[in-house]
């Protein structure tokens, strides 16, 4: 329940705030038995805004799991925000900042074509970040058709001023700094270069100052999260969004001078990662705000699936007998483990009949040797209809023992295996994994960052043809340096291969991306050469053509083919086909067509000099 403190306040000078985080809808939205759990959670939230009567609804960023929604995930969304949302319930919260300033648009409770009884606000996280054409966000979508306003997006990633939302009701003030997702990398690079600024109002000290941002807390390394050191002292509250685990507490606080922020860290109200911080109790928060006192009480969700973590360590359990087949008892024992979570979800259970039937149950076991292992997905099969995830209760890890005398290959193994159980996400992974292995080893030609950033972009904005786009400006960008190189030997053409990685590496995230970007979407160069050599394109890309009939080859189909092949009859036997051509063959075929390039580029900026003259 609410604090009794509060009974004593003006209700016209009380603003009362439900704050929630990470919605993800959407999440596992084709999964028969979880499918429904990411709506079921946000109709709640929004439910208890209803049931609390508060002013507006705030939200820390990943309303969507995905950049791009599936329609069915964005119809959901917009039905159960009309349900809750809409209505003639009177604001009392009047906004004194430049709203095309805030949100692009009008305040969609001040929009005279709709009814607003409760106004959404939220920045957008690193699951639904602008992405594509115009860096439309999912978010831009909602708010344009003033369902959510949306606030605290960025286009200049090289400075960072933040503006306030200024929103007053009686005599209590607020202003409401919004900070979007950014790269955890590059903010943390900005706030040490001094390039966030945050506008501070004249009379500040009239002002209850919240910050809501969507970032990595924890330590994740160094640059890969924003320590609370660097936010700005003139804060009341921050809310932090991105961390999953709930870290709430009953709070009511005078904010005294000299006096640090109070950081609401919500959590998810979905599980979207079977992990221990997963498992705790799942929660949004009521905030109530008289001029600069508030309450801080958090709210249970009680629609939310029951999740049961445990660790589990062999070596310090009794499996039982020793007759009996060490792997079976395993089992045996690790059965048991389950059907004990089992039981203990089912005593937390809230009584809501919204709530998930079937737990969530993940048992993390570290085993001592190979003989303790064994097949988890059929160890799962036992649990259908019992639990919700049968295919992955178990994750299993060997306890690592390192000796003093391990070869250096048997070091470095373990260094990786440990630095990918470290890693949070699979760009991190990538990033150890390349920086581990030797150097003879690492990529010589791709950009570690940009493939990290393609991996990134390919999973949460299911960018399908971002793999692509790499690969060829990559291919590209080197060919132009090639050609503006005087390079002749395949020494020196790997010389200069080396010198335009290393340029690339240097090069800042952004310009990095562009410089890919606009190399993918130009034009293709193809060679004026006899019709029986393949394009320099094709050449270039293996040292060979591929073109169907190119170099004498049988072109697939009748009469598809190019050149001279075209008209060849039947496939000939094996022994008869034309033998593959050497690595060094390849290279001088490759070497031919980058100097037959350059010349053809010389002899067009002389004719072009020519006609100028």
């Amino acid at each position: 329940m609410v604090q009794s403190e509060s009974e004593t306040w003006s209700s016209e000078d009380t603003l009362r705030v439900l704050i929630a985080s990470d919605i993800h809808l959407g999440y596992l939205e084709n999964d028969a038995v979880r499918g429904e759990d990411s709506f079921i959670a946000f109709e709640e939230v929004l439910s208890l805004a209803v049931q609390y009567d508060v002013d507006f609804i705030l939200l820390g960023g990943d309303l969507f799991d995905h950049a791009k929604p599936s329609p069915n995930c964005m119809y959901k969304c917009t039905q159960i925000i009309r349900k809750y949302c809409f209505g003639d319930k009177p604001i009392g919260v009047e906004l004194l900042s430049d709203q095309l300033q805030n949100f692009s648009r009008v305040i969609n409770y001040e929009d005279p074509n709709l009814n607003i009884s409760y106004p959404i606000l939220s920045i957008h996280g690193n699951h639904d970040d602008p992405v594509g054409q115009g860096s439309i966000s999912s978010l831009d979508i909602l708010s344009i058709t003033g369902l959510v306003n949306y606030f605290g997006k960025w286009s200049d990633y090289t400075q960072v001023r933040v503006s306030p939302v200024l929103m007053q009701k009686g005599e209590t003030k607020v202003s409401l700094y919004g900070l979007s997702h950014l790269k955890d990398q590059r903010l943390s690079r900005l706030f040490g270069e001094k390039k966030v600024e945050m506008d501070l109002l004249e009379d500040n000290n009239d002002w209850f100052n919240i910050l809501v941002l969507h970032q990595n807390r924890a330590d994740r390394g160094h640059g890969n999260y924003i320590s609370e050191s660097v936010l700005p002292k003139f804060l009341d509250l921050v809310i932090w969004g991105h961390e999953h685990d709930s870290q709430v507490f009953a709070i009511k606080d005078i904010k005294r001078e000299n006096e640090s922020f109070c950081i609401v860290q919500p959590g998810s109200t979905v599980a979207t990662s079977l992990a221990a911080g997963e498992a705790l109790p799942k929660h949004c928060v009521l905030l109530q705000l008289h001029k600069k006192e508030y309450i801080l009480t958090p709210l249970p969700l009680k629609t939310v699936r029951p999740f049961i973590f445990k660790t589990v360590v062999l070596s310090e359990e009794n499996l039982g007998e020793d007759n009996i087949k060490e792997n079976e008892r395993v089992q045996a024992f690790l059965k048991e483990k389950v059907e004990e979570a089992i039981e203990e979800a089912n005593k937390i259970r809230s009584g809501d009949p919204k709530q998930p039937k079937l737990p969530l149950v993940r048992l993390s076991v570290f085993y001592e040797h190979e003989g303790q292992d064994f097949n988890r997905m059929r160890f799962g099969q036992n649990f259908n209809g019992m639990v919700a995830n049968p295919n992955d209760i178990l994750i299993m890890k060997r306890e690592k023992k390192i000796r003093e005398h391990k070869e250096k290959e048997d070091i470095e193994e373990v260094d990786m295996g440990r630095a990918a159980v470290e890693a949070n996400d699979v760009e991190s992974l990538l990033r150890t994994y390349y920086t581990a292995i030797p150097p003879e080893k690492r990529l010589a030609v791709l950009s570690v960052r940009a493939i990290t950033e393609a991996v990134r972009d390919f999973t949460l904005k299911r960018d399908d043809g971002v793999f692509r786009r790499v690969l060829e400006g990559h291919r590209r960008r080197y060919v132009d340096f090639l050609l503006e190189s005087t390079a002749e030997t395949e020494d020196e053409v790997r010389e200069q291969i080396r010198y335009c990685k290393e340029s690339l590496d240097a090069t800042d995230e952004e310009q990095l991306k562009g410089l890919i970007e606009k190399a993918a979407s130009r034009p293709k160069l193809v060679v004026e050469s006899d019709e029986s050599e393949p394009e320099l394109e094709q050449s270039m890309e293996s040292g060979r053509g591929r073109g169907r009939g190119g170099r004498g080859r049988p072109a697939r189909g009748r009469g598809r083919g190019r050149g001279r092949a075209a008209a060849v009859e039947p496939t000939p036997s094996p022994e008869r086909r034309t033998p593959r051509r050497s690595a060094a063959q390849k290279t001088t075929k490759w070497l031919q067509n980058l100097t037959a390039e350059r010349s053809l580029r010389r002899r067009r900026d002389s004719s072009e000099i020519e006609i100028s003259d």
